[in-house]
Parts: C-alpha cells; sequence; structure tokens
C-alpha cells in the first residue's frame, strides 16, 4: 500500500538499432508507452521504433483499440522530445507532487533507453508544469492519435493496456528509487508482460544506503477541507532518524520541512517502550480491498515496527469502524492509537532545528540522513 543525456537525433537512433540488429546484438522494438487520465478522457498508447503504434481509448464501460502507424516526421518530433535533456535527467524522486490537487489529470511515460527503462508517473496536473513544455507535445500527439489512419480492433481481440505481447527482460534506470507509499501507479514492470526485473547492482556513484536495522517506519497523511499535511519519520535501532513535514492550503504551495538527527539512549529506551505496547503490539493488518487505497477526508497512519521476530505493519484511520464509508479504506484501527508516538515525535523529533537540512533533499524517509 502504502512512482538523458541529449541524444543528437533519430538518425543516430536508428542507425544504433539497425547496428545492434546487424551484429547480432539486443535490440528492443518499443520505444514509448504513455497514458493519460482525465475527468473527461482516458488513454494510453504503445508505440514501437518503427512508428507503429497501438492505441487503446476509454470511454465509460467501452474501450476502442487502434493500430496503425504514425509519419516518419511525427516519429522524429517525439523522440526530440523523449531525448530532451530535461526528461532524461528526470527521475521519479524529482517529480513534486502537491497535497492538494484540483483536478485529476495522471500521466504516466515509459521509454526505453538502451538496455533500461524510464518510468515516469506524474498523478497531477501541478507536478506536470514544469516539464509541460515536454510533455503537452506527447499528450496533444496521444490525443490526436486515433486521427492518423488505422485499423479498428474489436476490445476481445486488442485490448491489452498497451502492454507488450511477451516479456522484454530490461532493468530500471532509476531501480534503487523507492516505490510511493500510498496507492503506487505501478509496481515497476510497464513494459514487461512477466514478472518485474531484478534491481541491478548500484552503479558509480553508488546509491545511498539504508539505515542498517530500521526500527520504526512512521508516515501520516491528514487531509481538511482547506488544507493537507504530509510527515513520516524513518528510525534506525540506534536511534538515528529522518523526519520530513509537508504541509499545503487550498491555493498555496507545498512548505517542506527535513530534519536529521539522533534520539539519546535514554529516549530510545522509550520509543522501544512505546512501540512494545500491547495496544499498538497486537494490532494486525488487513488488506482493503482491491489493495487500493481511497483517499478521503481525515486521517491515515501507517506504521511499520521492526520486532525481534517479525515486521509489523498496521494502518490506522479516523475513519475506523465508522459506519456508511463502506467505499473507503477503514484501516486497521482508530488513529488515536498513535497519539503517544505523535507525541514523542513532537517532543523528541520535530522541533530538531539544529537537524534541519535543504529541503531538497526529501527523499519520503527512505534512506538514512
Amino acid at each position: 500500500m502504502k512512482i538523458v543525456k541529449h541524444i543528437c537525433a533519430a538518425a543516430a537512433l536508428l542507425c544504433g538499432i539497425a547496428s545492434a540488429q546487424a551484429t547480432g546484438g539486443p535490440s528492443f522494438p518499443y520505444l514509448l508507452r504513455l497514458e493519460h487520465s482525465t475527468f473527461e478522457n482516458h488513454a494510453c498508447a504503445l508505440l514501437q521504433t518503427t512508428g507503429a503504434f497501438h492505441l487503446e481509448i476509454y470511454g465509460g464501460e467501452d474501450v476502442k483499440v487502434f493500430e496503425g502507424t504514425i509519419p516518419a516526421s511525427d516519429l522524429l518530433e517525439i523522440e526530440g522530445d523523449l531525448n530532451s535533456e530535461e526528461i532524461v535527467d528526470l527521475s521519479q524522486q524529482q517529480i513534486e507532487e502537491p497535497l492538494i490537487r484540483n483536478r485529476h489529470d495522471e500521466l504516466q511515460i515509459t521509454v526505453l533507453r538502451g538496455d533500461g527503462w524510464q518510468d515516469l508517473f506524474f498523478r497531477s496536473s501541478d507536478s506536470q508544469k514544469p516539464y509541460e513544455r515536454w510533455l503537452q507535445p506527447l499528450t496533444r500527439w496521444l490525443d490526436n492519435l486515433h486521427r492518423l489512419p488505422h485499423r479498428e480492433l474489436s476490445e476481445d481481440e486488442g485490448k491489452n493496456n498497451c502492454l507488450p505481447p511477451k516479456p522484454i527482460a530490461l532493468k530500471r534506470r532509476d531501480a534503487d528509487t523507492p516505490q510511493s507509499r500510498v496507492t503506487p501507479k505501478t509496481n515497476g514492470n510497464i513494459l514487461s508482460a512477466g514478472p518485474a526485473a531484478q534491481p541491478q547492482p548500484p552503479q558509480q556513484p553508488p546509491a545511498k544506503p539504508q539505515l542498517l536495522s530500521p526500527l520504526l517506519s512512521f508516515y501520516s497523511l491528514e487531509r481538511q477541507s482547506g488544507s493537507a499535511h504530509e510527515s513520516c519519520v524513518l528510525f534506525g535501532e540506534n536511534g538515528m532518524y529522518r523526519f520530513e513535514d509537508r504541509t499545503q492550503k487550498t491555493g498555496k504551495p507545498v512548505n517542506t520541512k527535513v530534519i536529521a538527527g539522533q534520539i539519546k539512549p535514554d529516549e530510545l529506551q522509550q520509543l522501544h517502550e512505546l512501540l512494545d505496547d500491547p495496544a499498538l503490539a497486537g494490532i494486525k493488518h488487513h488488506d482493503p480491498p482491491g489493495g487500493i487505497v481511497v483517499p478521503m477526508m481525515g486521517d491515515m497512519v501507517e506504521i511499520t515496527v521492526s520486532r525481534r521476530d517479525r515486521v509489523q505493519h498496521f494502518v490506522l484511520s479516523s475513519r475506523f469502524n465508522h459506519t456508511g464509508f463502506a467505499p473507503f479504506y477503514g484501516g486497521d484501527a482508530d488513529s488515536s492509537a498513535a497519539l503517544p508516538l505523535r507525541k514523542f515525535l513532537s517532543e523528541h523529533v520535530e522541533n530538531n532545528s539544529v537537524g534541519i537540512l535543504d529541503s531538497r533533499q526529501r527523499n519520503g524517509c527512505s534512506q538514512a540522513p
């Protein structure tokens, strides 16, 4: 529960493909998978290096499936957009999402690059805005793709969610990037019809190591009518921690605070006592229907504790056991069960002015300070 360096042009890319085929080296026929979803429209497309495309447009309960080939000039333009330095160098971790989103607008771009793939998921128009110069041509292309000459397939014959028919053994370019905590869009095998590829050993520079012995992961999300508050903390067994806090009011930018430090031995003992309280230690987790958490008003807390014999994971919610909220996930217990932990964090972590870091170092409390 709980998301390139500039290449001169299509001529060089096509030559590289031809060279790989001539020498018997690996070559992959796919260039791009694109999916865009708004309140009004939902479509996806899979584009091959030859210009051949597979397009699916969702309208209510029906899905229209088209296949055809785009002109060579369009293919050159798409490759130019995909190979812009701003997009090639972009990682999921750099995409800043607001806590309050005004409208539904999700865009997912998956690009094959050499022997790996780059997967970028924008959950809002706000996060797309810094890159709209390069993203808008792609969304316009997707919106107009059905106007090109094509053949239409029946839903039963052609619908495949714009995925390749056979597995592709590729590695993820940012395999060490942590997954999003709440309702991830994908588990990381968009362009593989089979199991996700195993993460590759980190290349230079090596990935920043995680805490060797994690003790507690605490994630909280609170939504009110005009504001939202997100916070997380990662504790190691040695008392080292990373704390991140994000707040936003409607129409305002997100305020971010990042703190790193280490609590004292007596405070660490106090934390252990809080975690060993039967009120927390006895909570058992139940997955929501379909594994999906529906965003809602109120608050939700996600906690993972490393214990001697197991790793305990559970979700607390202010909507726990509330009647009349059948579509929403109520969690495993009421969020009030986390009040002692919240008090501890407020007293020993959140106000550590000495450990304040640059907000650009935010990583979702996935790594050590």
